[in-house]
């Protein structure tokens, strides 16, 4: 039975533990929090997970809240004008529903469940010192330990593949609870000094609704250093509504925070790192999950990109029969993950810059030809399309001439204008 630790007990690194586990794998993992402090404690992330990553929570058998967690059926999306209306506008439905579970639920019942299948489940924080006294205990050792500087010099920034190097927006997001007059689905708001984002979800206190907002740093929506607590940063939202998406200033009247400890604020440099890192010892370690690669949440591709990484992993482990893990293995296991995360990298990142004519192109056709708003909202499901069209500024505007060419052609469908 070979043995394989995990540091790091996420999305990424718990739905491959789970998954080995299911094979006969001898997993270690090593959390830093036991199951009843992580779902006591507070707001880790916010995510929405899209077909394909839920998809895999199925066919693992994990997906244990689908009976509660409300469905994502439509992507709601506006854009700032000069006046108290969006000056664009469109909605359209998802061909499959998503999902939002707080990733408290979601860890602390995956630990559990890593228990019961008979995981070796050790609370200790890991430092980068003491990896290489587990490494020697494995013969896979793999740092899914989410983003942060503790792991930076074993994992070097990858230039080539990272195009910031500051981060990009100030984020804040929070819980609320109540009545909110909104789409059964995700609502998304642009402007010219940040976006904001509202979607259903299930949380450690049951149904609430997530809301986010990431602002350009220095700019106006730069405002979470000295939010301290959850009324402070609900007034502050509502400041922000009203003032940058004047059309849902009421939004959060008849809301409010869903728990004292439901709110988080940050900064995150997106960055590709360097996936096998040399221990002193010599010894190679793998990364995985946020410690690999490292996306603004601003696109919604974290925890999806997780469980990509879990899938492409285990299927590289799996393969690998009972050959040694050795270095070509896992640049081969990291290269069969970055097949797919280069495209969700690639339209994460543009989406921090300024939108280019094409794209703003793009998104007012939407408001006419629901063809276009259907292939822009599924991006978020499944980003490999967006490099050969949104991407490439002439297929962009290619792609929009042939759209409205057709719906000019159909009897009824009404005159769009002529993109040139």
């Amino acid at each position: 039975m070979r043995r394989i630790g995990i540091v790091g007990a996420g999305q990424a690194g718990l739905v491959l533990a789970i998954g080995l586990r299911q094979q006969g794998y001898a997993v270690t993992v090593f959390a830093e929090r036991p199951a009843d402090e992580v779902r006591a404690g507070r707001l880790i992330s916010n995510q929405c997970l899209f077909s394909p990553a839920l998809q895999r929570e199925r066919e693992l058998g994990i997906n244990f809240w689908d009976a509660e967690a409300p469905p994502i059926r439509e992507v709601a999306f506006a854009a700032a004008g000069e006046g108290t209306e969006p000056a664009m506008s469109w909605r359209v439905g998802l061909d499959r529903p998503a999902q939002s579970v707080d990733q408290r639920v979601k860890v602390a019942d995956w630990l559990a469940e890593f228990e019961r299948l008979g995981g070796d489940l050790r609370i200790r924080r890991v430092t980068p010192d003491e990896l290489d006294e587990c490494a020697r205990e494995f013969e896979l050792l793999i740092v899914a330990a989410g983003r942060g500087a503790q792991f930076d010099a074993l994992f070097p920034r990858d230039d080539e593949r990272s195009p910031y190097r500051e981060p990009q927006r100030a984020i804040g997001i929070l819980y609320v609870t109540g009545e909110l007059d909104v789409v059964p689905g995700l609502t998304f708001g642009m402007s010219q000094v940040g976006e904001f984002f509202l979607l259903p979800g299930l949380s450690v206190r049951g149904p609430v609704h997530g809301l986010g907002f990431f602002g350009v740093p220095g700019g106006p929506m730069d405002v979470w250093d000295g939010v301290a607590d959850v009324g402070q940063h609900y007034e502050t939202a509502r400041k922000l509504l009203r003032a940058h998406y004047p059309w849902q200033a009421a939004l959060l009247d008849d809301a409010r925070p869903a728990g004292p400890a439901d709110l988080l604020h940050g900064r995150i440099t997106p960055v590709v790192r360097h996936p096998v890192g040399t221990l002193p010892s010599g010894a190679k370690v793998l990364a995985m999950g946020d410690t690999a690669v490292t996306n603004d949440p601003v696109g919604g591709q974290g925890a999806n990109m997780a469980a990509r990484a879990a899938r492409a992993y285990q299927e590289a482990i799996v393969e690998r029969a009972d050959r040694p893990f050795d270095e070509e293995f896992m640049h081969d296991a990291f290269a069969r993950y970055w097949r797919h995360a280069r495209h969700a990298t690639r339209f994460n990142n543009d989406l921090l810059a300024p939108p280019a004519d094409h794209i703003l192109a793009t998104l007012d056709t939407a408001q006419r030809i629901p063809e276009v708003a259907h292939r822009f909202a599924h991006l978020f499901e499944n980003p490999a399309d967006y490099e050969g069209w949104l991407g490439d500024p002439e297929a962009a505007m290619a792609y929009l001439r042939d759209v409205q060419s057709g719906a000019q052609s159909v009897p009824g469908a009404g005159t769009a204008p002529v993109v040139k």
